[in-house]
């Protein structure tokens, strides 16, 4: 969460570019212990452009695309 509010410039900012969700949202995201939500996460990765990707954010739900989980490639063995 520090990384997209760094690159939008403030919790505001950041709010705004990714339209339906408030700031108090991206503060309870970034202070809270709990994982922002998917939809938060997909929301600033599309408004990033990709800069701030989702499995940054949210490593636990979405691999990155350099390093694939074990496994997908356990799926591609069996196939």
């Amino acid at each position: 969460m520090a990384a997209a509010i760094d690159f939008f410039g403030s919790q505001q900012k950041l709010a705004k570019a990714i339209g339906c969700f408030s700031q108090q949202t991206i503060s309870r995201a970034l202070n809270r212990d709990n994982d922002p939500a998917p939809e938060l996460a997909v929301a600033i990765h599309n408004a990033s452009q990709g800069a701030v990707p989702k499995w940054l954010i949210r490593p636990d739900l979405f691999d990155s695309p350099f390093n694939p989980s074990t496994k997908f490639e356990n799926q591609q063995a069996v196939s």
